[in-house]
């Protein structure tokens, strides 16, 4: 069984401010890593792309910063969305018709490098590119969700916090390599 997890990432904006921005809310918001903090929502661990999209509006009207929302489902899936000022800038899916048992593999659809560079101030959108592209079915493609989210905070260089973690990884003690639970606010 692979990674199921979701969570949010805002640039430009503190942890304070976030967590003020979440207060009714029932989130765990980290310490800012790289100029981003990353959001977990207890709601959003259920992968309803309806709330998660809501959340991502949110969070991007309210603190006027971009925030990427993440979800995995499985390590098969890797979906994103790049709110702006309230508005979907960008949306992907790594693995289009997966939920379709009639459908055929696919490459990955949507992704724009060049506006998740521009978000996060990255120069590297080559780089980006190249992690949003590989296929799964390709020889040098990536086999969990994960791994492709990883490789894309890195290019990004965003936070790592949310790769591999959801809301419920906090309730097991599984906390991100490099924070402790006094680095973490949690709202409502």
């Amino acid at each position: 069984m692979g990674n199921f997890y979701v969570n949010y990432t805002t640039h430009g904006v503190t942890q304070g401010e976030v967590a003020k921005a979440l207060a009714e809310r029932t989130c765990i918001v980290t310490q800012s890593a790289n100029d981003t903090v990353v959001v977990f929502d207890e709601e959003s661990d259920s992968q309803d792309q309806e709330v998660i999209s809501s959340l991502a509006t949110e969070l991007s009207l309210k603190l006027r910063c971009p925030v990427l929302a993440v979800l995995n489902h499985d390590d098969d899936i890797f979906w994103y969305q790049l709110y702006r000022d309230g508005k979907l800038e960008d949306e992907y899916d790594s693995s289009p018709g997966y939920f379709d048992e009639s459908a055929e593999p696919s490459a990955p659809v949507g992704g724009d490098a060049a506006k998740l560079c521009a978000a996060f101030g990255s120069t590297k959108i080559e780089e980006v590119e190249r992690v949003l592209r590989k296929s799964s079915f390709d020889d040098d493609g990536y086999v969990f969700a994960f791994e492709r989210h990883g490789d894309l905070v890195n290019a990004l260089g965003i936070s790592t916090f949310g790769v591999g973690t959801a809301y419920a990884s906090f309730e097991y003690d599984e906390l991100p390599e490099g924070l402790s639970a006094e680095d973490v606010i949690r709202t409502a």
